[in-house]
């Protein structure tokens, strides 16, 4: 009765990017950037220049975002690293939407 789709597997990470990006600008471009994807989870600015978040999508969906965010022509000076943490298998998705989170 179990059905062996290739369903892609729903990973699970924290990230921080390091660098003196421009908030609300980048906030949206985050946003924008795991909307296209289809990721979810969120995004909150820890400090002026770390921003922490989590993030929930395909691996390789993961790693595009990673790719995005810091190759992004209007950020990629400011960006000085895109660390993600914490890389695991989830069931489902726990998040809704990708977010800005005060």
């Amino acid at each position: 009765m179990a059905t062996h789709e290739a369903k892609p597997k729903i990973m699970a990470c924290d990230f921080e990017v390091r660098g003196k990006v421009p908030k609300e600008a980048f906030e949206l471009f985050a946003v924008a950037q795991a909307k296209v994807l289809g990721l979810r989870g969120y995004i909150t600015r820890v400090s002026e220049d770390l921003y922490k978040g989590q993030l929930q999508g395909e691996g390789k969906v993961i790693e595009a975002f990673k790719k995005v965010i810091a190759s992004a022509a209007e950020y990629v000076a400011a960006v000085k690293e895109f660390i993600i943490k914490n890389m695991k298998a989830i069931e489902e998705y726990t998040y809704k939407a990708f977010e800005v989170r005060a």
